[in-house]
């Protein structure tokens, strides 16, 4: 019981420390592309974002292979 309890804590910390970090990546992400702060959770979800955040990093791609 005690052991299954433990792996139970384990699992909880580890999937927890897991989503954090992604949610702070992709935050960065569209930071560097937009230049602008994520306002909110529903940004970090949000289709709409996500494609503008795409067209960005494919039009600094495009500046950069021509500098």
């Amino acid at each position: 019981m005690a052991m299954r309890l433990l792996t139970l804590i384990i699992i909880i910390v580890v999937t927890s420390i897991s989503a954090w970090v992604a949610g702070v990546r992709m935050r960065r992400r569209i930071k560097r592309a937009l230049g602008k702060k994520v306002q909110g959770e529903v940004e970090l979800t949000s289709l709409n974002t996500w494609m503008k955040v795409k067209d960005a990093e494919q039009g600094n791609r495009r500046r950069q292979r021509y500098l």
